[in-house]
C-alpha cells in the first residue's frame, strides 16, 4: 500500500508541486517538514492509534524524501551544461552511495563516545 501510494504521489501529484513551487522551494519545504517529523517519530509511541500514525508519519516521510531527492536531481541537471550531465548524475550517485554506506558507522562512532563520556556537560543525558 505504500509503494502505491508513493507512485500516485510521484506521477500525479509532485509534478502538480513543482509547477507551483519550483523544484528549490518545494526541496526546502521537504526538507524542513521532513526535520520536524522526524523529531516527533519518539513520541508517536504515546499514541493510541500507534499502527496508523506510524504508517501515515513513515508513508509522509517518504513523500518528502522523493519531493527532497527528485527537486535536487532536476536542480543539478538545470545547473549542468547536457554534455556534463552524466559525469554530474555519476559523482552525485557515487557521493550519496558513499554516505549511505559510511553514516551508520559514523552514528556508531559518535553513539559510543557519547556513551563513554556521559559525564561531559556538552552532550544531554
Amino acid at each position: 500500500m505504500a509503494g502505491a501510494s508513493l507512485l500516485v504521489y510521484q506521477l500525479f501529484v509532485y509534478s502538480w508541486v513543482i509547477k507551483i513551487l519550483g523544484p528549490l522551494i518545494s526541496s526546502r519545504i521537504a526538507s524542513t517538514l521532513s526535520i520536524f517529523l522526524l523529531a516527533t517519530f519518539p513520541f508517536m509511541t504515546y499514541l493510541s492509534g500507534l499502527s496508523f500514525a506510524l504508517y501515515s508519519a513513515a508513508m509522509t516521510k517518504s513523500v518528502l524524501g522523493i519531493t527532497i531527492s527528485t527537486g535536487m536531481c532536476l536542480l543539478q541537471n538545470n545547473a549542468v551544461r547536457q554534455a556534463k550531465r552524466g559525469t554530474a548524475n555519476g559523482i552525485s550517485a557515487s557521493a550519496l552511495s558513499f554516505f549511505k554506506a559510511i553514516a551508520p558507522v559514523g552514528a556508531g562512532v559518535l553513539f559510543s563516545w557519547a556513551k563513554k563520556t556521559s559525564g561531559c556537560h556538552l552532550l544531554p543525558r
